[in-house]
């Protein structure tokens, strides 16, 4: 798609703002308009002609507010000829390559165009923006999400491919686990680990209506690779502690082998041998807390099948997730 236009400072007061926005958040102003003050306008903004002497921003609806703010009167604009859908194309086609859309914004831009307002479909859009058809629809599906997850996705809190993974599960669960994930900074494996696990348990206890009944422990607690990262960790630990008292052996044969009189390079390499221990017992102290980690998380497991029986009583459900948060607490 090309679009050759008219490079020209138009008055401020003959623009109007976009009726069709792909952009919903304008972010700070004030800093782009100090960044404008000091900078200049590097680019242009988008608009199209609607009458005579009135035009329409197809994109820079952020530098103009910017400009209006710094009291100017024209703004340098490329002026191009557009429909409706070639300008709501532009528009987001230009934010795209600017990467100023958050995932949902992209989502309800796609949905737009494909449903509302009936300008192709999935192909053609993708086409149009130069993405697949598969990163299109997977954008649409995250608008089925519940709103408080959306806006997990837009502030950057969860990952789109990972809320992806809760779309197949119920509303209620599903915030409940983005909480988790948020919380507990999960990766993409880890939330597939749990998903499984939760639907294995719904269909348990789909005889018992206990479909809804998804609590923290139940989500915290079967997240099966904890064990295997502990190991992984306390591994590198190790390897640091070698390597750190390696260093601190030879800067000791460096301090016996340094003259008398060069005390002030024997003063700087004693600090540093000090340093190396400091990083030694704090490796050490790391251990320790990782074992105690692994030694209560054994506790948790065992406690909770031996309450098992308790699962219907609240006092039962309450010793369960005090057991689980002094877990958490460790860490």
């Amino acid at each position: 798609m090309t679009h050759i236009g008219i490079i020209e400072e138009l008055p401020i007061e003959n623009i109007q703002y976009s009726r069709n926005p792909v952009r919903e958040d304008l972010g700070s102003i004030e800093e782009l308009a100090y960044s404008i003050s000091m900078k200049g306008l590097l680019h242009p903004i988008i608009v199209r002609v609607i009458s005579d002497d009135r035009y329409e921003v197809v994109a820079g609806n952020r530098r103009l507010q910017a400009c209006k703010v710094l009291g100017w009167r024209k703004i340098p604009c490329n002026i191009l000829e557009l429909d409706d859908r070639e300008a709501f194309e532009v528009s987001l086609i230009e934010n795209i390559q600017r990467k100023t859309l958050n995932p949902i914004e992209e989502a309800k831009a796609f949905k737009k165009y494909i449903e509302e307002y009936g300008w192709g479909g999935i192909t053609d859009l993708a086409g149009k923006i130069g993405k697949s058809q598969t990163y299109v629809s997977r954008r649409i599906q995250l608008l089925q999400l519940p709103i408080t997850i959306q806006e997990k996705i837009m502030r950057r809190r969860i990952s789109p491919s990972i809320a992806q993974e809760l779309l197949s599960m119920n509303p209620e669960v599903a915030e409940k686990l983005a909480e988790m994930i948020e919380k507990e900074k999960l990766r993409r494996k880890e939330v597939r680990c749990v998903i499984k696990t939760i639907d294995n348990k719904m269909k348990c206890d789909s005889n018992d209506d206990k479909t809804n009944d998804i609590n923290e422990y139940d989500l915290y607690h079967n997240i099966s690779d904890r064990d295997e990262i502990i190991k992984i960790i306390d591994s590198a630990l190790m390897r640091c502690i070698t390597t750190l008292r390696l260093a601190l052996t030879r800067i000791d044969s460096i301090i016996e082998d340094i003259n008398k009189e060069d005390w002030i390079i024997r003063d700087i390499l004693l600090q540093y041998r000090l340093i190396l221990h400091g990083d030694i017992d704090a490796f050490i102290r790391l251990r320790k807390k990782l074992k105690l980690l692994r030694n209560n998380k054994a506790i948790v497991h065992a406690r909770a099948y031996e309450n098992e029986s308790l699962d219907n009583n609240n006092d039962g459900k309450e010793y369960k997730f005090k057991m689980i948060h002094q877990y958490k607490s460790i860490i």
